[in-house]
């Protein structure tokens, strides 16, 4: 028999929280709400409230959205572990046109890209390599085990992406695992309100961006449903890309829980000019990717959240485009996992015990141990000749626990690699104290304290194991690297009285990583050819600051400038690769300073930017002038990215230009990344709900 609730009288809520004891989350049903005013937050923290208002207001009248509290502990968990986040109205607004590009928006991440708009790009957190970031998608780690460059594969354009949250290395107690440096979450948007999305985008070197989504309710059931395509030209010689990409989400609301399945498919072909060695201009790629999980969330006094997921990537490399097909190299990489999660509530607080098993595989013409058995590749009559089989295994117990106005979390994971036959026990603990707020006759301020310390683990991927190719070699005897972080981070947050959201809030964080064993490649100035090593201890130091500015807070809500932030961050390793050049470890940004602005023209006119400042420490050989090669440092550069864009309802129209003050720079070795790269395009987003501008 079907259960409905009626309610008796109407209730009013004028403040949302995260907080386990909130409103909707004690309630432990569904909540029908008629009307809501939105407003998002910008790379902030839940539990600090940055709040930024869209170029126009919007008041959205809903018909019946049904919002579930299906993940309390999450919930009560993410404001310790989550470092900042990006909403999806950050996201309509901002100069960009893939998930590479729009991670570059957070303080403390280094994306170096190699082809821009999706093609491929490295995460550095911190300073870390791009193999020690985790990459989840709605909570599950589809983290490639080949290598880095392949993590970021994902079938979500930016246009179905909720939010995208990035966290410290203590998240064990949330996931069953733990990063070497951070953690990327991408939330996509399966909601209740049936909605379609329709964007397309042209530009300079022959681009071509499209891409549609559906979002639908059935019963009890949400459907999310998306498609995309891209290409272009290329900027410079073989640069050029397809990228096409399906995905397929549904969330159900059931008596005894909620199921949560995403099944999505990438394929990508470009051309890698110096991707992965400047001596060959002419490299080719091709890579397929599936990834597809079930999650399960039950229970309500123990609360109990198991998920199987499985990822596949199949990959050609050609080091010479069009060369002989029995010199390319041919991998397909498997991942399976099982990860679980419990949690229960007592007077002393929240207890968790979660797990993540996983299996990784591998098949290749060049990377892993010989085979018994060749497999055929069904290629040109090709066979793999070389493969892998591999488990991880983390499991970790933690408790939260709250006094008035302090919170603390302690967790141990213990981490086993099958590689190695090693158990690592890493701990973490995070410290909260949230001081009294002090009030004027106009202005609220808060502020508040954290401190954070964890120990992190990562075994090698395949490619750092097995690579053979060009002048890379890798090194099957290499250990797993490990690392101690300890943070500790202060915010600042001013409220107008008459106002729920902030009108100022400042950031700062301060770091140390000790690092052991890093896994690095490395090349001697007399040698050819890159080799993996472990490196010997490495201490990184960091500051990070954040400072965001929102007028609207204070001024009446038709005040043009309606968002100011400014970032900052400082990176400074106690190493130096004297006679020798480090590809990854020892290469990273020193500083960066960025600022972004939100600002309205006239009514549904705004304008938004992004401007930044780099310097880069580490140094690359430049084969530009000089056949046998010249070795350079990076040079410091700026990037100024513009967008233009009117929006009335549904409709947005826009002009954006990329590396606006056209910057000769450098991400990765002597790769050139592009000049000025202006586009056009046009977006049609309906939601079913009347929409009125003030």
């Amino acid at each position: 028999m079907k259960k409905t609730h009626q309610w008796k009288r109407v209730t009013y809520f004028k403040r949302w929280t995260r907080k386990g004891y909130a409103a909707f989350n004690s309630f432990h049903k569904v909540v029908v709400i008629s009307t809501i005013s939105l407003a998002c937050s910008f790379l902030a923290k839940p539990t600090q409230g940055h709040a930024q208002i869209q170029p126009d207001t919007l008041l959205h009248t809903l018909e019946e959205v049904q919002i579930t509290a299906d993940d309390p502990l999450h919930n009560e968990m993410q404001p310790l572990l989550l470092q900042s986040v990006i909403i999806n109205t950050d996201i309509d607004r901002s100069p960009i046109q893939s998930l590479n590009e729009l991670l570059d928006y957070f303080t403390g991440l280094d994306i170096r890209q190699r082809g821009l708009f999706g093609t491929q790009a490295d995460i550095s957190y911190r300073g870390g390599t791009f193999d020690q970031t985790v990459l989840m998608l709605n909570g599950i780690n589809f983290t490639d085990p080949q290598t880095g460059h392949y993590s970021l594969n994902l079938p979500v354009p930016p246009d179905i992406i909720r939010s995208i949250e990035l966290y410290k290395n203590t998240t064990a107690a949330l996931y069953g695992t733990a990063p070497f440096s951070g953690t990327l979450n991408i939330q996509t948007l399966c909601d209740t309100v049936p909605r379609m999305i329709f964007h397309l985008t042209g530009g300079m070197y022959g681009l071509l961006q499209t891409g549609t989504a559906f979002n639908m309710q059935t019963g009890r059931w949400n459907h999310l449903l998306a498609f995309s395509y891209g290409k272009s030209d290329g900027y410079i010689k073989n640069t050029d890309y397809t990228n096409v990409s399906a995905f397929y989400q549904n969330k159900g609301r059931l008596r005894s829980g909620t199921l949560d399945f995403q099944i999505g498919y990438n394929d990508k072909k470009y051309g890698a000019n110096g991707f992965y060695s400047l001596k060959y201009p002419d490299q080719f790629e091709s890579t397929q990717t599936l990834l597809t999980s079930l999650k399960w969330n039950m229970g309500k006094t123990v609360r109990v959240t198991p998920a199987i997921y499985y990822r596949l990537n199949k990959d050609c490399f050609e080091l010479v485009k069009g060369q002989n097909p029995a010199k390319n190299n041919y991998h397909i990489t498997q991942l399976l996992g099982l990860q679980i999660l419990t949690s229960f509530h007592s007077i002393a607080g929240t207890t968790t015990f979660s797990a993540d098993i996983r299996w990784e595989d591998i098949l290749s013409t060049s990377l892993g141990d010989p085979l018994t058995e060749t497999v055929p590749i069904h290629v040109h009559q090709l066979s793999y000749k070389f493969g892998k089989t591999r488990t991880q295994t983390g499991i970790s117990a933690a408790h939260i626990i709250s006094v008035k106005q302090f919170t603390a979390n302690v967790a141990l994971l213990l981490q086993y690699f099958g590689g190695t036959r090693k158990i690592y026990p890493l701990p973490a603990c995070n410290l909260h104290y949230q001081f009294k707020p002090l009030a004027s006759p106009h202005n609220v301020f808060t502020s508040s304290v954290e401190v954070s310390f964890a120990g992190s683990a990562r075994q090698p991927t395949f490619t750092d194991l097995y690579y053979k190719t060009g002048d890379v070699l890798g090194n099957n005897a290499l250990q797993p690297e490990q690392a101690y972080t300890l943070e500790g981070s202060t915010h600042l947050i001013f409220y107008r009285k008459n106002k729920d959201n902030p009108y100022l809030a400042l950031n700062i964080t301060v770091f140390n990583r000790w690092g052991r064993d890093m896994i690095d490649f490395i090349k001697k100035e007399d040698e050819e050819k890159w080799h993996s090593v472990n490196h010997t201890n490495i201490l990184f130091t960091g500051v990070e600051a954040e400072l965001q500015l929102l007028p609207p807070q204070i001024a009446p809500t038709n005040y043009p400038l309606q968002n100011l932030t400014l970032q900052y961050s400082y990176l400074h390793s106690d190493k130096e690769a004297d006679g020798y050049q480090s590809r990854y470890v020892l290469d990273h940004l020193i500083h960066r300073l960025s600022v972004q602005i939100t600002h309205r023209i006239y009514k549904g006119v705004s304008i938004s930017g992004s401007f930044s400042f780099n310097s880069r420490k580490g140094r690359y050989k430049s084969f530009a002038n000089n056949p046998i090669g010249q070795v350079k440092s990076y040079p410091n550069y700026a990037l100024l990215d513009v967008r233009l864009q009117y929006s009335y309802h549904a409709f947005s129209v826009y002009v954006e230009a990329s590396n606006l003050l056209n910057v000769k720079y450098y991400d990765i070795g002597d790769l050139v990344q592009p000049g000025t790269w202006a586009r056009i395009g046009i977006k049609f987003d309906h939601r079913l709900q009347s929409v009125s501008l003030q």
